[in-house]
Parts: structure tokens; C-alpha cells; sequence
């Protein structure tokens, strides 16, 4: 078996395979191999990353998809472990990357910390996944919003700029979110789940100008906390908060008892927040970086 990298545009019949492999991986191991962008960069064809396949015969045994900063994420067919795929792939994914690659291992799985010493990669960042059952949950507290702002939501096309301003410097030092531009924004106002009334922005009285906003999202039943940001120049007002509780109100008066969402694992003001409002860890994802000498 070797390790095949295949330009964009992917052909259908590949997109097609990946998506499947994706698909048993998350169906055997109970947590999704891919994230979102690199969804999104499949179902577009694959321009916005390297594609690497390795296929035992016929069958596609492994992925991987490397992002232009070097993040990178692959998976397995679960008939195809412990054969070597996983090794091959990020071998693979060395070569093309060297220093600056960082490997996703989502849920971090049996055998991730084993492959990633193989490669000689160490754990660099941590972003857990968070769960709120309401059958379980403390009750929410109602949203106190300051009386210099006022919640509305999100208009297209009206908002994109001032919202892509405010989403960069809310993650000035975030390696992915912060760095959106209006086609990253433009991809996700055009996809299915997207609802306006499902985004939230909290604006100052009288100037308009937006302090913060809670973007939430509805996939296949479950609610998410997809990005809450403030602007650093508003914060300490409780509009984090604010936003945070007026979107969780939202997601439950639509009848969803399971929210989730995803917070960095230096981000210890926001977990403190979540698990207040009866969040709890139900999954850890690991990025795994080349180990530093000394």
C-alpha cells in the first residue's frame, strides 16, 4: 500500500469514498474523524487543502487532509488498523509539512498517543467537547444583558463586516476562528443549518456598534454553541454571558435537550462558565506537534 496525494478538484468518486470511510470511522468510533472546514473543503472539492489516500486494493484504507497552516487530521477504515496505514499517513503528512504540522486526534482514541510517539509527536493543544442534557442540568438563569446594549440578531450581508472585525479580534491568538475571512463566512451563510434568528448579536444603544455575538447552530438534532466572542474592548460588561444564556434559551424553547460545543483547553474562563450552566466534558480532542528538543 502506498500513500497517493491527489490534486484538486477531487473527483466525485473520491469525495464520494472519503466521505464513506469518514463515515464508518465515526459509526465504529463514536466521534467524528473530521472537522468541519475539512467537511466543508470536501464537499467543495478539495481546493483548500492536501489530499493524501492510501488504498489497500480497491478499497481506500486511510485519509489524510492537510491545511495550508499545517493542520492536519486523517483516519482509518477501522478493517485497516494496526496494518500500518495510520503510520504511512502521517509519514506522509511529515514530509509535506516538516515543523509546522499539527495532527487533530478527535476523542483522542486508543492507540492516538501510541501513533503519534511513532512520528515522533508530542501533545501541543487540547480542545474539549462539552455536553448539556437539560433532563439533567441545573435549571438556566434568565439572560441579565447591561443596560448599554441591546440583543438582535444577525443580518447578511448587513453585519458581515462588522462581525468578521469583531470575530478577529475576539481570537486574535486562536489558530483557526480568528483568522475568517468573508469567504469562510460566506460558506457558512450558505449551508442548510444556517439560521439567521439562530445568531445573536449583542450591539451598544444608539451607536449600533457590535460587543459580541453568540452564533448557534441545529444539526441533525442536536444544538450547538457553533462561536460566542466578544470584543476585547467590551469584555468585563457580561455580555459573554448574556449572549452565551440567550442562545442556550433559544436552543431549549426549540424543544432540543442536548447542546454541545467545543472550547479550548487554555480558554479556563469560558469552561468555568459552561460548567457552571451544567456543561460537561464528554469528549477531549488532542493536537499533536513534532516534539521539541531540550
Amino acid at each position: 500500500m502506498t500513500v497517493e496525494a491527489v490534486p484538486a478538484p477531487l473527483p466525485e468518486a473520491t469525495i464520494a469514498a472519503v466521505t464513506e470511510l469518514a463515515r464508518a470511522a465515526s459509526h465504529s468510533d463514536g466521534v467524528a474523524p473530521l472537522n468541519e472546514a475539512t467537511r466543508l473543503d470536501l464537499a467543495t472539492g478539495g481546493a483548500g487543502g492536501i489530499h493524501l489516500l492510501q488504498y489497500d486494493g480497491e478499497a481506500l484504507a486511510g485519509y489524510a487532509h492537510l491545511d495550508p497552516d499545517g493542520s492536519a487530521e486523517l483516519v482509518v477504515a477501522p478493517n485497516a488498523r494496526r496494518q500500518g496505514v495510520g503510520t504511512a499517513l502521517g509519514q506522509a503528512l511529515l514530509a509535506e509539512a516538516g515543523e509546522s504540522l499539527r495532527i487533530w486526534a478527535h476523542g483522542r482514541l486508543p492507540g492516538a498517543d501510541e501513533l503519534a510517539a511513532r512520528l515522533g509527536l508530542e501533545p501541543a493543544r487540547e480542545l474539549f467537547f462539552l455536553a448539556r442534557d437539560a433532563s439533567t442540568a441545573v435549571p438556566l438563569p434568565e439572560v441579565v444583558l447591561a443596560p448599554a446594549y441591546e440583543l438582535r440578531t444577525f443580518v447578511p450581508g448587513q453585519d458581515d463586516k462588522a462581525w468578521l472585525a469583531v470575530n478577529a479580534r475576539a481570537f486574535a491568538t486562536h489558530p483557526e476562528q480568528g483568522s475568517w475571512t468573508q469567504a469562510d463566512l460566506d460558506e457558512r451563510l450558505g449551508q442548510e443549518w444556517f439560521d439567521p434568528a439562530a445568531f445573536f448579536l449583542a450591539v451598544e444603544r444608539g451607536s449600533g456598534r457590535l460587543g459580541g455575538y453568540h452564533w448557534t447552530k441545529v444539526e441533525d438534532g442536536v444544538g450547538e454553541v457553533y462561536v460566542v466572542g466578544v470584543d476585547p474592548s467590551h469584555q468585563g460588561t457580561g455580555l459573554g454571558k448574556a449572549l452565551t444564556l440567550a442562545g442556550l434559551h433559544h436552543l431549549h424553547g426549540k424543544g432540543l435537550d442536548r447542546i454541545v460545543l467545543y472550547v479550548d483547553g487554555t480558554n479556563t474562563a469560558a469552561r468555568r462558565l459552561y460548567e457552571s450552566l451544567g456543561f460537561t466534558t464528554a469528549a477531549l480532542d488532542v493536537q499533536y506537534a513534532p516534539a521539541t528538543s531540550g
